[in-house]
């Protein structure tokens, strides 16, 4: 990046004019400007080393470039080089070019951000997170609870567009070329952020984090999921299913919250081995208190009647589906159709044909012509909020606002990168339950093997009987059944005799590994958040389009492509290379491009103009 100084000879120069030619490109004369602004008594041989130097593909000869200093009046004049007093530039006037600009669309999205202030409550949360400590910890020292605004800033910023840069792991900060300079005014090491990261682990900035996903509106509706991310490890962890290939591993559990528009609001880490069941309704009742949404909708994961009682003990609700095995159709219930659907399937609605005692749930039944029955239970909370015709639709929209979250998430938010290797160790929860399953096996054996001891009694005293009335045919009857009963009793008391060994032979608990899911909380809240800002920033770029637009192209065309910056007294123009585009992704980038020159993006008081460029840099 360079500035030029402005000299007395500039201000009566004709400016170069804002489209190029066949061989040169806008760019490339503006970077010719800037070098002659710089060193106006350079050779046109000096000149073109120096273009050389920039590493610009740009094909120029000496004679080429005199006709281009003869037509700015910038020719080399005979005889000594006089000394120059630097001058005011003029409002048209080049003041610096970047010829190369990798992830342009990054830098417009930076642009954006800075002028909603979007890190502005993030630096606030960051700070009341440092006096806390620093009021509960009045004798620790380290160098996070010195950093200034700008410094907080800038180093959540670095950890915040890392994944727009591909950049997953904080390590590749030393590997991977980023344009952090350019953006920021500075560059980052890994070693920097890894300590930025741990010093933030350090003060328990996850809980305060957590407010900055929370809009002024959060809605009604909760939608809940959990994501599971694999962990390798050689130490003796907790395990679960986890989603690769089905695999049973070491790992974590993100149970994640969106609304009803599709943005994150909370999210909370869990070992693995827990099922989503058993964490749920402590999970809820979190979100209630920092959202205040109350009506939830979840996967089957959480299906049964005991979970919708607990929900309704405590005053939420819950927005489920029934297993295809809980139900034979229609037939199942007591319901009247409601409705129908968009394409004209009946919606019924009624409860269990035969009344079910301690069952709190209504149930929406879908019956298409062709395909199985659907079936899907709201709580009394749910029933009063919503119409039951718009349960439905209400369920299956968790596909597009969490599952096809989660999968832009994982490529370009690092959602399933592991960050922080702390582990803590406690006792082996899956020996536990292997011992406590042993032991509930054992009583039921007991209860088993009592029950047919007064059985086999009971016969004993009928065949007493048989034998001091002399019984014939029915003293042989009750003789094989007392034989049979004690062939039964025999058997079950070896099986509870052998559990009764498994028993006494376990061994003590031993001790498993759980992950420190602090600094992973941290950095998948910076990945919810950054999705949240791309959600909205999508939302006023659509704004001023004609043509759909998705987040995932939008990513490709315009975030992930290079280009070009240039800074005038003015005006600042970012230009977008085009290379390799077909003609209709080139039609949708100049759509986006003329989307983002209406949205009014500014940089330092400028406006922002954005340019395709065929021409690459």
């Amino acid at each position: 990046m360079h500035l030029a100084p402005c000299q007395p000879t500039l201000d009566g120069a004709p400016r170069p004019p804002l489209c190029g030619s066949r061989k040169v490109g806008v760019v490339e004369l503006a970077l010719l400007w800037t070098l002659l602004g710089e060193a106006p008594e350079s050779t046109s041989r000096e000149l073109l080393d120096k273009v050389a130097q920039t590493h610009m593909p740009l094909s120029l000869s000496v004679r080429q470039l005199n006709r281009w200093r003869v037509k700015w009046q910038l020719n080399r004049r005979r005889g000594r080089p006089r000394t120059r007093v630097a001058a005011t530039p003029g409002r048209g006037e080049i003041i610096r070019v970047t010829p190369r600009l990798s992830f342009v669309g990054v830098h417009l999205f930076a642009h954006w951000l800075a002028q909603h202030a979007m890190f502005d409550l993030v630096v606030v949360q960051l700070q009341q997170a440092i006096t806390a400590y620093r009021q509960s910890h009045p004798g620790e020292d380290f160098a996070l609870l010195h950093h200034r605004e700008a410094t907080l800033r800038r180093r959540f910023a670095a950890l915040f567009f890392a994944p727009l840069f591909g950049i997953e792991h904080l390590t590749e900060f030393d590997t991977q070329e980023h344009p952090l300079p350019t953006l920021l005014g500075r560059g980052y090491h890994s070693s920097t952020l890894n300590q930025f990261l741990g010093q933030l682990e350090r003060v328990g900035a996850a809980e305060t984090l957590m407010a900055v996903l929370v809009p002024a509106q959060a809605g009604l509706l909760a939608y809940v999921d959990g994501h599971m991310i694999a962990y390798w490890s050689r130490l003796p962890m907790h395990q679960g299913k986890i989603t690769m290939v089905g695999r049973i591993m070491a790992g974590s559990q993100a149970v994640i919250t969106h609304n009803d528009s599709g943005h994150a609001l909370f999210v909370s880490y869990y070992p693995p081995d827990l099922p989503l069941s058993a964490v749920i309704v402590a999970y809820c009742q979190q979100v209630v208190q920092a959202t205040g949404s109350h009506l939830f909708v979840i996967d089957r994961a959480v299906n049964s009647v005991a979970m919708a009682r607990t929900f309704e003990e405590h005053g939420m609700g819950l927005l489920c589906m029934l297993d295809d095995n809980e139900h034979h159709g229609l037939e199942s219930f007591e319901a009247t159709q409601v409705g129908t659907l968009d394409d004209g399937t009946p919606l019924y609605s009624g409860t269990w044909q035969k009344p079910r005692a301690g069952d709190p749930r209504l149930f929406v039944i879908v019956v298409p012509p062709e395909g199985k029955t659907l079936v899907y239970w709201g709580t009394p909370k749910v029933k009063a909020s919503l119409e039951v015709s718009r349960w439905p639709a209400l369920y299956r929209a968790r596909n597009e606002l969490q599952e096809l979250s989660f999968k832009r998430m994982n490529d370009h938010g690092a959602l399933k990168t592991n960050y922080g290797r702390k582990t803590l160790v406690g006792p082996d929860r899956h020996q536990q339950r292997a011992q406590a399953k042993v032991a509930q096996a054992l009583g039921s054996a007991q209860q088993r093997v009592e029950k047919k001891t007064e059985e086999v009694q009971v016969q004993q005293t009928k065949v007493a009987e048989s034998e001091a009335n002399g019984h014939g045919k029915r003293l042989v009857q009750r003789q094989g059944k007392l034989a049979r009963l004690e062939a039964e009793h025999q058997a079950l008391a070896h099986q509870r005799d052998h559990l009764r060994e498994q028993a006494a032979a376990g061994e003590p608990v031993g001790e498993r590994a759980d992950r420190d899911f602090r600094k992973q909380t941290i950095m998948t809240i910076r990945t919810l958040f950054l999705e949240n800002t791309l959600l909205r920033f999508l939302a006023g770029l659509l704004g001023h389009l004609q043509v759909e637009l998705s987040l995932e192209s939008l990513l490709i065309l315009l975030f992930e492509r290079s280009g070009a910056r240039m800074e005038t007294g003015s005006q600042v123009i970012y230009w977008v290379n085009t290379t390799g585009l077909s003609r209709r992704y080139r039609r949708t980038l100049m759509a986006v491009a003329q989307g983002l020159c209406a949205m009014g993006l500014t940089d330092q008081g400028k406006p922002i103009e954005v340019r395709l460029k065929d021409m690459p840099p």
